[in-house]
């Protein structure tokens, strides 16, 4: 499957992984700008898991989205 056909919730990580952050941990991380925290703010979930690949995959969905 394409990263384009992926849905966010195939990209979770499980709470029990242990390379999986919380939405506070990744927005106060040094790792995204704060333009891209931004972005974060409005496409993470406050009570998922992530996996930084799977940030750095929503922000690539969120940000190459078609504009309607």
């Amino acid at each position: 499957m394409s990263s384009k056909g992926m849905k966010a919730s195939e990209l979770k990580g499980s709470v029990g992984e242990p390379d999986a952050f919380g939405k506070k941990q990744i927005r106060g991380s040094a790792l995204f700008s704060p333009g891209e925290k931004d972005v974060l703010e409005v496409v993470l979930q406050e009570e998922a898991c992530y996996t930084l690949e799977g940030v750095k995959q929503l922000l690539r969905l969120y940000l190459n989205k078609e504009v309607i």
